[in-house]
């Protein structure tokens, strides 16, 4: 048998397309049947927080490991220090603890959900440590919000959110 699929008028057979052999068959109603593992972006934004809702429950259904990450912005936090005259590593310090409060409280929420989750702390650029963590951890989603404590109020998504986009070849699911 060969299967024809309809794309913007063009016909493939199955035996065309390299994309079709990894669509695999799913239960009825399981759009995420192939999702073991999720990485979750969190800054402690409104975004973050409805973004993490969206993990939880895609976790939960899934029985998949989540990951939730925050990345300690290093060239933000560089900066606050020089523009303040504070001591770099008191303020790393500062972030850090600050940083490990925001993942166990997030870690706490998942754990509502029954969710099985890994918390992690980075330090660097927000996007490119995303994009590394969800390589490193060979997830099948990110999820993360449209926008984040540095977008502030600004219509749009965000710099970083983009980025990841832009820059890693699993998918994103970003919540507004």
């Amino acid at each position: 048998m060969v299967m024809y699929l309809r794309c913007l008028g063009s016909q493939k057979t199955m035996e065309d397309s390299k994309t079709i052999d990894e669509i695999l068959y799913c239960d009825p109603g399981r759009v995420f049947c192939r999702t073991r593992e999720v990485l979750l972006g969190v800054d402690g934004s409104e975004a973050a927080a409805r973004a993490a809702t969206v993990a939880f429950e895609l976790a939960e259904m899934t029985e998949s490991k989540l990951f939730i990450l925050h990345v300690l912005s290093t060239p933000t936090i560089t900066q606050y220090s020089m523009m303040s005259d504070a001591n770099l590593d008191e303020v790393m310090a500062k972030y850090r603890e600050n940083g490990k409060k925001l993942l166990k409280g997030y870690g706490a929420a998942a754990e509502d959900f029954g969710v099985k989750c890994e918390l992690v702390l980075e330090e660097g650029l927000p996007a490119d440590r995303i994009i590394s963590v969800a390589k490193e951890k060979d997830v099948d989603i990110i999820v993360m919000g449209s926008q984040g404590l540095e977008t502030g109020k600004r219509p749009g998504m965000g710099g970083s959110t983009e980025r990841v986009i832009l820059g890693t070849d699993c998918p994103v699911l970003v919540v507004k």
